[in-house]
């Protein structure tokens, strides 16, 4: 097995005793280094869950003979930035999350990295960060929320906002019922907008496990399958499979090819040739 991390940490003592201070013993410092780094926080509900499949990441890295690590750098929500100048930093946003990864990343020296993230912009840079590390690394997507009364989504904001503006055009109750059920669990917006799509993108780019994309944040399944990036991250440590060998140019063709085949959101033609750029 290739472990950067040990032989890095030959060159500097404090790098153990920094580590061993933090809650980590004499064995840990010996065994593969995992950073599982999320967007996890009280900013949306694309966020607030993924501290619960952090944990079975954790728990599957260390059933696998590793040792994991978790750090965060917390997202925004387009939906909460609209309509006032916070519109502005959204897509900023993408470039500070990456660049925040790659700090973690590259202050201590891994040896695989598992990233967590749901929505709009963290997908991106959770990927943009990961071709530029070019280590073993798993994207675990944070699924999606569950609809709303009558199959609705989030985005009837949008009639919402408009008859608030309309005189007589809309009654409180019919305000107040929204915004209870608007958004009726954790996950990304149960639409094919740019959260959903960015996760079928990472899957159709080989970067999550099969079958991971848009599982519903509220089954089981999802922590499950954080279980198994765990337990994977580690396969691919031991075999050093990086991502420059999964992110390859036919990956992004078959990318486009199931962008096109689900209708996904037009952002991703933003956000894919910022990812390919990285490698």
């Amino acid at each position: 097995m290739i472990q950067k991390s040990h032989d890095d940490r030959m060159l500097w003592a404090q790098f153990d005793a920094l580590e061993m201070g933090s809650g980590w013993d004499d064995t840990d410092i010996l065994k593969p280094q995992i950073m599982i780094e999320s967007v996890y926080g009280d900013s949306h509900p694309g966020s607030t869950h993924l501290n619960q499949m952090v944990e079975q990441a954790v728990y599957g890295v260390y059933q696998t003979g590793g040792k994991p690590a978790k750090y965060y750098a917390t997202d925004i929500c387009d939906g909460c930035a609209q309509g006032h100048d916070g519109m502005n930093v959204v897509l900023a946003s993408r470039e500070a999350i990456a660049n925040m990864v790659e700090v973690h990343a590259s202050a201590v020296p891994w040896d695989g990295m598992i990233l967590a993230s749901s929505c709009d912009k963290s997908i991106p840079a959770h990927l943009k960060a990961a071709a530029r590390m070019d280590i073993p690394t798993i994207f675990m997507p944070g699924g999606s929320m569950r609809p709303g009364p009558n199959m609705t989504t989030s985005l009837v904001a949008g009639d919402i906002s408009l008859r608030q503006r309309r005189k007589d055009a809309i009654t409180e109750q019919e305000v107040r019922d929204y915004k209870l059920t608007g958004c009726p669990s954790v996950g990304a917006c149960t639409f094919l907008g740019t959260a959903s799509t960015m996760q079928c993108m990472a899957e159709a780019l080989g970067m999550t496990l099969p079958g991971a994309a848009l599982v519903p944040a509220t089954m089981r399944d999802i922590l499950q399958y954080a279980r198994y990036a765990g337990r994977k991250i580690m396969e691919l440590v031991e075999k050093n499979i990086t991502v420059s060998q999964i992110m390859t140019p036919a990956a992004f063709r078959n990318a486009i090819i199931v962008h096109s085949a689900i209708g996904g959101s037009t952002n991703a033609t933003i956000h894919l040739p910022s990812i390919a750029r990285e490698l």
